[in-house]
């Protein structure tokens, strides 16, 4: 790791060994690609000062589950009215002894950006970074932390069996968090659960990095460290606010309780990114 960590450096400094000061103003542009903790990304560069380079871009991040967990459910009560009505009505499906949820934890990260990076030095590598992060339109429903799963086929079999035979519809599969439950919905033949972490559309950036943001040649590297900073934090469970994300991080499960505690006590998203960047003129 140390090595790849060295080759990675030398080869910033060796893209942005030539001066700042060979850019004029509006004149250059560049187009990079890049890949972080944020996901990927594309972006266009243009140095507006000697010291001064704005940049603009756009990122998201693959889909897919970055962890799995299993969340316990409460079948306790549903238990207890099968077995009550059991003997007469003979029950196919019976709850688990141990029921959950199989959920995975999805991070969406799409944004527009607006950045200006800083060279203190014209003949120098390293820059200060800042800007912001826009998440647009339709997708600002778009979560940052998605906790999402189902229900096993078997319990959800359960229920409806309880249901249908004692005519009774307030039987509910439901998770607690904290004083409240929030009822499972059918979803592709199975019970459904879905938890939102979300905030303000409008998130800001600070960063420092090394390497030069429009290339004296064709290519250019660089590397940046930098943190995104959201505000106004909310959580959701079955699209109903959740008063405290303490209460759900126990909720949600231990693997999810990590990630719950550490967004809602620090609102800074850190970022590690590597960017490829070419000179189009």
């Amino acid at each position: 790791m140390r090595k790849l960590f060295s080759i990675v450096l030398m080869a910033v400094a060796v893209s942005g060994v030539s001066a700042q000061e060979n850019m004029e103003a509006f004149r250059h542009l560049s187009i990079g690609a890049e890949a972080g903790l944020h996901g990927l990304g594309v972006e266009l560069a243009m140095p507006v000062q000697k010291h001064l380079v704005l940049k603009v871009g756009y990122n998201w991040a693959p889909s897919g589950d970055l962890l799995s967990t299993d969340i316990n459910i409460d079948t306790q009560d549903l238990k207890e009215a099968q077995e009550q009505s059991d003997a007469f009505l003979h029950f196919q499906n019976k709850f688990e002894d141990n029921s959950v949820i199989n959920a995975g934890l999805q991070m969406g990260l799409t944004n527009y950006k607006a950045m200006i990076n800083w060279y203190p030095f014209t003949t120098g590598r390293f820059y200060l970074a800042g800007g912001f992060y826009y998440t647009p339109g339709k997708n600002q429903d778009d979560p940052f932390l998605r906790i999402s799963g189902n229900t096993t086929e078997n319990d959800w079999a359960a229920l409806q069996e309880l249901r249908e035979k004692t005519n009774n519809d307030n039987y509910d599969i439901a998770l607690t968090i904290g004083d409240e439950k929030y009822p499972v919905i059918e979803k592709d033949g199975c019970g459904y659960m879905q938890a939102d972490f979300k905030f303000d559309p409008l998130k800001y950036y600070v960063g420092m990095g090394l390497g030069r943001s429009v290339p004296n040649k064709i290519v250019g590297l660089q590397f940046e460290l930098g943190a995104m900073i959201y505000h106004n934090s909310v959580l959701y469970c079955q699209d109903k606010e959740v008063g405290s994300i303490m209460d759900a991080a126990e909720g949600l499960g231990n693997d999810a309780k990590e990630f719950l505690e550490y967004v809602d006590k620090y609102p800074i998203y850190p970022q590690l990114t590597l960017r490829l960047s070419f000179r189009l003129f």
